[in-house]
């Protein structure tokens, strides 16, 4: 089976990185100003909202960078897997805090 190369030119592939950049400082400034302004009770569900973003604008990166289709799904297997792991960590603060 040959595989299908994933065309996408280099300027294009830039343009995501640098978006996927700047949506990464935008979200930093946002749960700065956020944190501050919750109560001191959920540094847990915090610290897990940023590793869903952090998780996604990883996947993003790696996708924008992807040569061929195998990449590209061996990343989404990856981006999924983490999904489980963050919802597994969901579930155990919501049960943990009695919620």
């Amino acid at each position: 089976m040959m595989e299908t190369k994933i065309e996408v030119p280099s300027q294009v592939r830039e343009l995501v990185a640098m978006s996927v950049d700047n949506i990464e400082k935008a979200l930093a400034l946002f749960f700065d100003a956020a944190t501050k302004s919750i109560a001191p009770s959920s540094p847990e569900s915090i610290a897990l909202l940023k590793r869903v973003i952090a998780v996604k604008m990883d996947y993003a990166r790696k996708l924008a960078l992807a040569s061929d289709f195998s990449e590209a799904t061996a990343l989404q297997f990856a981006y999924c897997r983490s999904q489980v792991e963050i919802t597994t960590d969901l579930i155990r603060i919501v049960s943990d805090s009695g919620g």
